[in-house]
């Protein structure tokens, strides 16, 4: 009995010591690839509606990148707490095509979407191999665009700067110090998204 009690106890310790260490880890960085990013949605349809409206051609599918996102977090003195910030890339080229039988390509287009946003995360469960959370960020959007026309060798290029954000209402991870995954939200990091994560 006393062999039994005592291994027990001993454990009891070692999950105490195992909690203690995992909520040292305040510093994390992810990595994700998302799908449906607000800048290549918003682009899309404003892009499509004006030169349904305003021009003969239209764009194709075209290869379409990310987001692929990097984010930095730190925990503070509350476990469920952490601040920090995501930086996200993404691209979207297309060829520029003549509306209708034809489908000429007359030209194309490549665009270059990137964004730095300083971000807040909730974990509503943080376990030592499972988290459960919220995220939050707004910053600044960056465009890098290029039109070029084959008929004229014209080539227009576009700079913008405009606000954007990432509302993650749902995040789940799974593991120790490395750990996958997902999200569910609406923001320039996607409607959806995952990755991998490193807490030390």
């Amino acid at each position: 009995m006393k062999k039994v009690l005592l291994l027990a106890v001993a454990a009891l310790m070692f999950a105490m010591n195992v909690n203690a260490q995992c909520e040292d880890l305040k510093n994390e960085i992810s990595l994700s690839y998302g799908f449906g990013s607000l800048s290549q949605f918003g682009d899309g349809i404003g892009g499509g509606l004006a030169l349904a409206l305003f021009s003969d051609t239209e764009y194709d599918d075209g290869f379409i990148l990310g987001p692929i996102s990097a984010e930095y977090f730190l925990h503070l003195n509350n476990p469920r707490l952490a601040i920090g910030g995501i930086l996200s890339y993404s691209k979207w080229d297309s060829d520029v095509l003549k509306r209708g039988g034809s489908h000429e390509k007359v030209g194309e287009r490549k665009r270059n979407y990137f964004s730095v946003m300083p971000a807040v995360k909730w974990y509503w469960t943080n376990k030592n191999s499972f988290g459960l959370y919220s995220k939050a960020a707004a910053g600044a959007a960056f465009l890098n665009s290029t039109e070029k026309e084959f008929s004229t060798g014209k080539s227009n290029d576009d700079n913008g700067t405009y606000f954007m954000f990432q509302i993650s209402l749902l995040g789940v991870e799974f593991g120790k110090q490395f750990r996958g995954f997902a999200e569910l939200g609406v923001g320039n990091q996607g409607f959806a998204l995952a990755g991998l994560r490193y807490k030390f």
